[in-house]
């Protein structure tokens, strides 16, 4: 009797933490689609859920979740000091995936992402950029966000980097074209993106139809 009320108040902590995690999962992927109906303190909720699963167990995709947690919570920031903390945590979170997962497919963009918004100056920045293109160049997630931060710093990354976002770029192009024309646009991106498209005279062609057309 006595060892099954042990066991049993061994296992309901668990069993309670795993309730927990798993209702912090389903916030912090909401909030990465910028669910308009989660609340501030919903996510901020979910962040402390997922840092505390991060005491009991290595997950790098866990930990990778909670840097785009973080980085919502800085887009969500009022305060440019709010912000540069959610950053910083963020940072960290991508950080601590990678070191897990030193080939994580989205943990690298994440890093990118962060340190982009925190200060582009960084040194790391531009090989956290190249390296998240290098370990997940087809990767569904983060398509979009690695190709136009590669779009921006063209002058910066490298000559094989380039080569893997110009597949990238053919991707987006057959997938959205005015998509990659407004991306092209935002990041100053036209040379980056002709120069990618310039193998294709019927996709070059639609692409400056549409990226003409923007104001």
């Amino acid at each position: 009797m006595a060892g099954g009320l042990l066991l049993l108040s061994l296992a309901v902590p668990h069993l309670f933490s795993a309730i927990e995690l798993l209702d912090a999962r389903s916030v912090a992927e909401r909030a990465q689609l910028d669910d308009p109906k989660l609340t501030n303190p919903e996510i901020e909720s979910a962040a402390a859920a997922l840092l505390h699963a991060l005491e009991w167990q290595d997950d790098a995709d866990l930990a990778a979740l909670l840097a785009a947690t973080r980085l919502t919570q800085a887009a969500r920031a009022t305060t440019p000091e709010a912000a540069g903390q959610r950053l910083k945590q963020a940072i960290e979170a991508a950080k601590a995936a990678i070191r897990l997962s030193p080939a994580h497919p989205t943990a690298w963009t994440l890093l990118a992402t962060s340190l982009e918004a925190s200060d582009p100056r960084n040194p790391q920045f531009v090989a956290a950029l190249q390296r998240a293109i290098a370990v997940a160049p087809y990767d569904a997630r983060y398509l979009a966000q690695r190709v136009e931060m590669a779009c921006r710093y063209w002058h910066l990354i490298d000559q094989p980097t380039r080569q893997l976002v110009a597949a990238q770029i053919h991707i987006l192009a057959g997938r959205d074209m005015p998509a990659l024309a407004a991306l092209a646009k935002r990041s100053y991106g036209l040379l980056p993106v002709r120069e990618s498209l310039a193998g294709d005279p019927a996709l070059l062609e639609r692409f400056d139809a549409i990226y003409i057309t923007l104001q």
